[in-house]
């Protein structure tokens, strides 16, 4: 009997890391966690989007004189129904809320000014520009309500959705132009231009930081990103931790939210304006280790291909990203005062290391599901995995996991094998083997030749 086809496609992956996380964040993601019933992975997407959304481009991570990144990340909290994702994310949502309710009180000064400003540009601008409150969460995702939005809060803010249904729109065309390339421009904090569809005039914005984050169950990502394309899809980060043990009641815990919450305020307040972000330099220790990592992403982008490629191709940007805000988040929950210092080695490494190590196998076990690659495509990759490991004799499961990450069940992996012998790349390996004849081989020869291919 073959019970091959009782195998979940997707293979496991590992769950967050909290050792990143510095006190006292790491005890309020675990509890938090605890209470909702919830994987922690879900809760620390939420800390980190928080961190982003406060900041945007008011704080910039400059890795070089002439290379700086904006505090903007792309999310995608990835499960299926009541696997715990609205209930994890809900305590920072409602934080976040209460720092908005905060930045309302002195919209008042706010409004006044825009008024004056409106008075000295004359009545048509004045009613063409209407004043914009304070905000970090935006939940409507049409593309020309979250540019009045950030016209008012020029840092930027936090598109938080709980439907997947915004994906589609991103590369739809919209009145000017592909709203896509837009997106693209929120991403990098860059600049866009749209026109008002209510009297046709026109917003420029010299900066647009627009972090996301976004749940969807997979089956639905999958129908999104089909028809999609690689660069959107390849700016996200994803997380999709499966199905959970369950956790009695008795053991929840209750998280401090007050601390929580004075730690994001402190961080708030760090963020500056576009034009003069709060900088979080790297030391030349941090530069060092950066240089490690990306060589090593170098090499790997080379035996990659279609989204797998581009999605480390954004490693670069989002590692160092990411650097910056395990430096705030330690920050946030100490008593040093002043600003935040370098961005040493420390932090680098421990930003290359959960990418690597959390968030690469996450977003393969998404591309493998959502996204499968063809027959010729795993054949292609075995191929070249054959040739770098310099392996000389494999089994299945070598195909299975070591090659092909567990993306395939045993029996796909079966057939890459069946396809590598007609091609000549290995052969059943007899010596020893117990499968008997006309069985699979359990154990296959490399051919010696491709060493030299």
């Amino acid at each position: 009997m073959d019970v091959s086809i009782l195998e979940e496609e997707r293979g496991a992956v590992p769950p967050f890391p909290l050792d990143p996380l510095a006190q006292p964040w790491r005890d309020w993601v675990s509890d938090t966690a605890s209470s909702a019933g919830a994987p922690t992975d879900y809760v620390v997407q939420a800390v980190l989007a928080a961190v982003f959304g406060l900041c945007g481009a008011g704080v910039a991570v400059r890795i070089t004189p002439v290379w700086s990144e904006p505090l903007v990340l792309w999310q995608a909290v990835v499960g299926e129904s009541s696997s715990g994702k609205s209930s994890a994310l809900a305590s920072m949502r409602r934080l976040l809320g209460s720092i908005e309710a905060e930045c309302r009180v002195h919209d008042d000064v706010k409004r006044e000014a825009h008024a004056e400003r409106a008075r000295e540009a004359g009545s048509e601008a004045g009613s063409r520009d209407a004043f914009v409150r304070s905000q970090v969460i935006v939940a409507d995702t049409a593309l020309e309500t979250i540019a009045e939005i950030v016209s008012g809060n020029p840092r930027g803010v936090i598109l938080w959705c709980d439907e997947p249904a915004w994906l589609a729109q991103l590369g739809e065309a919209g009145n000017a132009g592909s709203n896509r390339a837009r997106w693209l421009e929120a991403w990098s904090a860059g600049g866009v231009t749209l026109k008002r569809r209510t009297d046709k005039s026109s917003l420029h914005l010299e900066r647009f930081p627009v972090s996301i984050l976004a749940t969807t169950p997979p089956d639905r990502l999958r129908e999104v990103l089909e028809e999609g394309d690689d660069g959107l899809a390849a700016r996200f980060l994803y997380a999709w931790p499966g199905l959970q043990p369950y956790r009695p009641l008795a053991n929840g815990k209750i998280a401090r939210d007050d601390e929580a919450l004075k730690m994001l305020q402190r961080i708030g307040r760090l963020a500056r304006t576009p034009d003069d972000p709060l900088v979080l330099s790297f030391d030349r220790h941090g530069v060092e280790a950066f240089d490690g990592f990306l060589a090593g992403l170098h090499a790997d982008r080379r035996k990659a291909e279609g989204l797998e490629a581009a999605w480390l191709g954004k490693g670069r940007s989002t590692v160092a990203r990411l650097a910056g805000a395990l430096e705030l988040l330690a920050w946030s929950g100490s008593d040093a005062p002043g600003l935040p210092g370098h961005i040493g080695r420390e932090q680098v490494e421990a930003a290359a290391a959960l990418w690597t190590n959390y968030f690469r196998p996450h977003a393969y076990a998404v591309f493998g599901r959502v996204m499968p690659t063809t027959s010729k495509d795993r054949v292609r990759r075995v191929a070249r995995w054959l040739k770098d490991s310099g392996a000389t004799v494999i089994s299945r499961e070598d195909i299975r996991c070591r090659a092909l990450g567990r993306t395939i069940n045993a029996e796909g992996a079966q057939e890459v094998l069946y396809r590598l012998h007609f091609l000549g790349f290995v052969r059943p390996d007899r010596a020893g083997d117990q499968a008997g004849p006309g069985r699979p081989a359990r154990r296959w020869q490399v051919n010696p030749a491709l060493a030299d291919a």
